[in-house]
């Protein structure tokens, strides 16, 4: 709990945003950053830098997703425990639990008017060691294996894949880990020549500041859903 209360706490810290190369130690500088993914390709982190909703912005020309739809996916067999499923109700609609006037403006300005819209969520109960690590890539391939296999619905334009991920699994993107050097990123892939974009939420045991964490990738992801420098 004292972990979380930090974490809470450093999300209300100030910060700016603009692109960055990883390093391998935390970037400290900028509330969502461009850095580089397993792969070479560009994934952008939310850090503790974040305060709200406001500091994020639309680029002019951004192919900006103005009507996300939620589709939750809790990764991992945990999800299966009583206290787990108990909390996913309260992370399936994300947009629709904003209750601050000041956030609410900002969506409304930046064209996302779209908060009560229908949202969907399913269990993926993949099995994992203890203290496993689950790179970018890992998520990658289980996303593309979920859509090839027809157990996830062919991804319309303007959905957004949020997984969260079950206790002891640890995220990495690149040479960076989560909990450490990010709070949640957001990336795409293609699948059968269709874009999908998702965001990684690493497990965070404070439930109000897991919802804080995703709800600000999920609008980061639909600001800037194709890694345009500068959200």
């Amino acid at each position: 709990m004292r972990y979380s209360f930090l974490i809470l706490s450093l999300l209300f810290a100030g910060g700016t945003a603009r692109a960055q190369q990883p390093e391998d130690k935390a970037p400290v500088n900028d509330a969502v950053q461009a850095v580089i993914d397993d792969d070479g390709g560009r994934a952008f982190i939310v850090n503790s830098k974040l305060k709200s909703l406001t500091q994020l912005r639309r680029l002019p020309g951004a192919a900006a997703l103005t009507a996300p739809q939620q589709y939750t996916i809790f990764l991992g067999s945990a999800w299966t425990t009583p206290s787990l499923r108990a909390r996913e109700a309260k992370l399936s609609n994300l947009l629709s639990a904003i209750q601050n006037q000041p956030d609410l403006n900002k969506l409304n300005n930046l064209g996302i008017n779209n908060l009560y819209g229908p949202t969907y969520s399913q269990e993926v109960l993949t099995p994992f060691d203890c203290d496993e690590k689950l790179s970018d890539i890992g998520i990658k391939t289980i996303l593309a294996g979920l859509v090839n296999e027809g157990s996830l619905p062919k991804t319309e334009r303007a959905t957004i894949y949020v997984v969260f991920l079950q206790p002891d699994l640890r995220s990495t993107l690149g040479t960076l880990t989560g909990r450490k050097h990010y709070l949640a990123y957001h990336q795409f892939l293609n699948v059968g020549g269709e874009r999908l974009h998702y965001v990684v939420v690493p497990y965070e045991p404070d439930i109000d500041t897991a919802k804080a964490i995703a709800l600000r990738a999920l609008v980061a992801a639909a600001l800037n859903p194709t890694g345009d420098v500068g959200n």
